[in-house]
């Protein structure tokens, strides 16, 4: 994304939420964005989805996290490291500290593309 327009600034208050552990604001914010982004931003939309999967995981959603995390491991694995990927490693740890069983499936699949 190379221009700053409402998208960007509201992809961009997800960011921020997820860094103060906002986990609703997070959410809101990171979905609002990603319906707007344009589906040409394959690697931008990754990042994004991965970061909501992990705003998700924080909020106690654990199927909603998975679903999206597992979702993105492909782009992720294929052009999205290692920041996506990273953050899918992230949302798995954050499931796993949670002991939600859905930390177990997300590893897996990531598995599947090392």
């Amino acid at each position: 994304m190379y221009f700053y327009d409402e998208t960007w600034f509201t992809l961009q208050r997800g960011m921020a939420a997820l860094h103060l552990h906002d986990w609703q604001a997070a959410t809101d914010h990171l979905t609002v964005g990603l319906d707007a982004l344009p589906d040409e931003y394959r690697r931008d939309k990754t990042w994004y989805r991965a970061c909501l999967a992990h705003a998700l995981a924080g909020a106690g959603e654990s199927a909603q996290a998975v679903s999206v995390a597992v979702a993105s491991v492909p782009d992720a694995a294929a052009v999205g490291r290692p920041h996506s990927w990273n953050e899918l490693h992230a949302t798995a740890a954050v499931l796993l500290r949670r002991g939600a069983t859905e930390g177990q499936q997300l590893v897996s699949a990531l598995r599947e593309y090392d």
